[in-house]
């Protein structure tokens, strides 16, 4: 297969994920992170590799674009980005536990956490969801593939089912984007 055979079906493979992804999907999504908002809690935001970026992405853009200036901004932060805590706590405490330590510090009983993971299963995502929803925390996570244990454990999942990272990674990008757009919208 030539450079352009394989560029051609990305683009295949990206537009019809997102032609079969119904996006009224996204719509209990963006009520739940509205919900949050509105109650001045905490949004938090983790994924490891392709989808900690994907996460870091989702909490700069929504701090800095749902509120208008002079408007109170939203309470998020990404879990991905802490360098220290990151590897003191899967230094000390063992991978698995680099966002459920991290939650333990910051998260109250009505925050929501976004989990993005193209597996669903990463042990440390799973690790820190758990700890959401066993501390009154809501859970909206973003998974491809199969779905995994994400998939099963999300308040609200938003499944792409497709077995290729990059197409799944960029379809959690679009989600993000398009929550983003829909929250605007309302803003205005």
């Amino acid at each position: 297969m030539t450079d352009r055979e394989r560029l051609d079906e990305y683009k295949i493979l990206l537009t019809s994920a997102v032609a079969a992804f119904d996006f009224g999907q996204l719509e209990p999504a963006v009520q739940l992170i509205r919900e949050t908002y509105r109650a001045d809690r905490q949004i938090f935001t983790i994924g490891n590799g392709g989808s900690a970026a994907v996460a870091v992405h989702l909490a700069a853009d929504f701090g800095k674009n749902i509120a208008q200036p002079g408007e109170k901004h939203p309470r998020i932060m990404t879990l991905c980005a802490n360098s220290s805590a990151l590897t003191a706590l899967g230094n000390d405490c063992g991978y698995d536990e680099t966002f459920s330590g991290q939650l333990r510090n910051f998260m109250n009983p009505g925050d929501l956490l976004i989990a993005v993971s193209s597996s669903g299963n990463s042990p440390n995502i799973i690790k820190g969801v758990e700890y959401a929803r066993s501390n009154g925390g809501k859970v909206i996570g973003m998974s491809g593939f199969n779905g995994g244990k994400l998939k099963q454990l999300a308040d609200i999942s938003l499944h792409v089912s497709v077995d290729v990272y990059e197409v799944v990674e960029d379809m959690h990008s679009i989600f993000c984007h398009a929550v983003i757009h829909a929250m605007k919208v309302w803003k205005r």
